[in-house]
């Protein structure tokens, strides 16, 4: 009991920070906090520090030149501020696999764990920093130019800053699993391989969701938008499903690609 208390303790204390610094609304404070304590009692420091370096980064490159990218904020369904959807969005896949861990103490399980991390961090980075590219985006299935911010939109730099936001969790997650897990030395670059490949295939799998089933609107004044409601009216579905929002599409992306990688590190392990 003392470990989910000693979690909720310093994740909220996290939460907190984050919430001063407009990163998270109070919904997200709370959902943040509570999975945080999570992760604290199933696999205690490291599962928290590996998820604190996801958030830092990513909320840290959320506000490189914050400026120019403003007016896609009417493209983009979430805001600055993450709200406990979003929490859940990116989370849960995580929290699923931490419970695994815990009951399994299968080593892979950890792999899952950073990989649905290594995949967030990696189409956040792709988000943020591919909207600042020179070159206009293209579509990821047809290869046709497509609005700036646009989902299933790709750049070469949004692709490479994929790749580089997938890596930098897997070095994260290998340099603690070092010291906290001596027995997985000797599958040290298997697992920087499997959870970099893992980071990077979830970002592709969010943006063909993203080209294809996330639904896409117009709004009254033409515009497209990933949201279905503009000042209370309700936009028209011009692409995708209304039941898919960019919210799903980050829970599915993310658990497809670990899934995908803990059933590979099995069959090779």
């Amino acid at each position: 009991m003392i470990e989910i208390f000693l979690g909720l303790f310093v994740s909220l204390g996290i939460a907190i920070y984050a919430y001063t610094k407009g990163s998270l609304s109070k919904s997200g404070l709370v959902s943040a906090a509570i999975y945080g304590a999570s992760l604290y009692f199933f696999g205690g420091i490291i599962f928290l520090l590996i998820m604190l370096c996801f958030f830092s980064s990513s909320s840290l490159l959320s506000k490189y030149k914050h400026g120019e990218k403003q007016p896609l904020e009417v493209i983009h369904e979430k805001g600055d501020r993450r709200d406990y959807t979003q929490v859940i969005a990116n989370g849960l896949p995580s929290f699923i696999f931490a419970g695994l861990f815990y009951v399994t103490q299968n080593h892979g399980f950890i792999l899952g764990f950073a990989t649905c991390l290594a995949a967030a961090n990696a189409d956040t980075w792709a988000s943020e920093l591919g909207v600042l590219s020179q070159n206009k985006p293209v579509s990821i299935l047809t290869g046709k130019s497509v609005s700036n911010g646009m989902s299933g939109g790709v750049t070469t730099l949004g692709t490479l800053a994929s790749f580089l936001g997938g890596l930098f969790i897997a070095i994260v997650f290998i340099s603690f699993s070092y010291f906290a897990y001596p027995e997985l030395s000797n599958e040290i670059w298997i697992l920087l391989f499997l959870c970099t490949f893992g980071g990077f295939l979830g970002s592709i799998i969010d943006s063909v969701l993203g080209a294809s089933a996330q639904g896409i609107y117009k709004d009254m004044e033409n515009r497209f938008t990933e949201k279905r409601y503009s000042s209370s009216e309700e936009n028209t579905l011009v692409r995708g499903f209304k039941v898919i929002n960019n919210n799903l599409v980050n829970l599915l992306s993310g658990t497809i690609s670990a899934t995908l990688v803990v059933l590979i590190y099995f069959l090779v392990i």
